[in-house]
């Protein structure tokens, strides 16, 4: 089935129905407030940071309006408790992730992973993390995610960033390990789990890869990530 592209006169209505949506909620919130008229020229002269708080916020609804990414639900090992944007303007993974104060990236990450590659999304993908609820191995984890559970490296990179010295965030840094899983650099189907764990004693985020159910399961109460949504 091919998909038809949205068209010119598409493009002009939903341009306006976020207009008029925005400019309706521009005018309760500033009901609100009792501006006087230096606050408001303030505000007027503040046109960039309003744009980039509605981009942020528009492109997470925008994926779940159009259904783009999977809903989840909690499963019997999977309780969805945090949804997340991925932001990250690095250019190329590699730069990111490289071994240096405050990230020590594994060999079993650059074994597995193409990080010379350029980033291949933009950034508003939505995420949902979920508490693991008991131990299990990658396979069973898998059955319980949507088909399209697969996370990008730049994603993962951008979580990292938005949480230096290990401060709370969307990335578990209690103890317990973030989970994700990404296809291998050969990009022949082999998916491999990565894992992001804080390490306090070290004060840095630890990155590795590993194949997929080798070396035990995960233990219960880490968390899995992976594009979609989640009504919490």
């Amino acid at each position: 089935m091919t998909t038809r592209s949205i068209t010119q006169g598409q493009n002009r209505q939903i341009i306006s129905v976020v207009e008029a949506a925005a400019g309706t909620a521009a005018g309760e919130v500033l009901a609100g407030f009792n501006l006087n008229r230096e606050e408001a020229q303030s505000l007027l002269g503040s046109g960039d940071a309003v744009k980039a708080v509605v981009q942020t916020a528009l492109r997470p609804l925008i994926n779940r309006l159009i259904g783009r990414y999977p809903v989840l639900v909690e499963t019997r090992l999977l309780k969805p408790v945090k949804t997340a944007t991925a932001a990250n303007d690095t250019p190329f993974v590699k730069e990111f992730f490289q071994t240096r104060k405050g990230l020590y990236v594994y060999d079993s990450f650059r074994n597995r992973f193409d990080v010379d590659q350029p980033v291949q999304a933009p950034s508003g993908r939505p995420y949902v993390a979920s508490l693991l609820k008991a131990n299990a191995f990658d396979k069973h984890i898998r059955q319980e995610l949507p088909a399209s559970h697969l996370s990008m490296l730049e994603d993962i990179a951008g979580f990292i960033e938005a949480q230096p010295e290990g401060k709370e965030g969307f990335l578990l840094s209690n103890g317990y390990t973030n989970i994700f899983f990404v296809e291998g650099k050969n990009k022949n189907g082999e998916v491999f789990a990565v894992f992001v764990y804080w390490s306090s004693d070290d004060r840095r985020w630890d990155v590795g890869g590993w194949e997929l159910d080798k070396g035990g399961g995960w233990g219960a109460v880490s968390q899995v990530l992976c594009p979609g949504n989640a009504a919490l």
